[in-house]
């Protein structure tokens, strides 16, 4: 009777994972340019609980690592964007309102839950892990948008569903360099605080239509 069951899982949030081409040499050309400023400027206070953030311009910056890291996001949401017409899905063809900055966190260093309005999706870009190692911390959160109502009836109980165990709950992505995660804006996520032997860097986008 089992095997007739067939599951439909409603209302999936996605999450694209990608890793850049040639993140190598791209990161190390923003880190030369990025931590001396993160040295020399005051940063901004959004949801990073220490450590600096850059103004939000990087896109707009005249340097090839970062347009190059602009171009790789801006296919990837392309790619999974479409606009709903009467004659069925069409291809995003307009340019996107862009703002994303740079975070640089030294060890401590956290990101409350937060999400960004006024954006359709979001990105992190990770420059730098920090080194981190598998007990220090500084994964990505991000919490169910259905908040807590699956976990409320009986916090022991689970979907026994692929896909469907941490519903109610949070899951995690652990960074490394290269590596570029994206989101719907609305989905909220925390970083959890970070212990390893130096700054964290990465880059956060907004993308909007217009």
């Amino acid at each position: 009777m089992a095997a007739d069951i067939k599951v439909h899982k409603l209302f999936s949030t996605p999450i694209l994972i990608s890793d850049l081409d040639n993140a190598d040499e791209i990161n190390a050309a923003l880190l030369a340019h990025f931590l001396p400023l993160a040295g020399i400027e005051d940063g901004r206070q959004r949801s990073n609980l220490g450590g600096w953030q850059s103004t939000d311009d990087f896109h707009t910056l005249d340097l090839p690592a970062a347009q190059e890291v602009l171009r790789h996001i801006t296919e990837v949401i392309n790619s999974a964007t479409a606009l709903h017409t009467p004659n069925g899905l069409a291809e995003v063809g307009f340019q996107w309102r862009v703002n994303a900055w740079v975070n640089v966190n030294p060890p401590g260093s956290s990101n409350a839950l937060h999400g960004h309005p006024g954006a359709y999706w979001s990105a992190v870009y990770y420059v730098d892990d920090g080194g981190a190692g598998p007990d220090d911390g500084g994964d990505l959160f991000f919490q169910d948008p259905r908040g807590v109502l699956p976990a409320m009836h009986d916090p022991l109980l689970r979907f026994r569903i692929e896909g469907c165990l941490t519903a109610g709950y949070i899951e995690s992505i652990k960074p490394r360099p290269g590596m570029l995660i994206v989101f719907p804006a609305w989905l909220l996520h925390a970083v959890d605080p970070f212990h390893g032997p130096r700054a964290r860097v990465s880059v956060a986008f907004n993308f909007g239509a217009h």
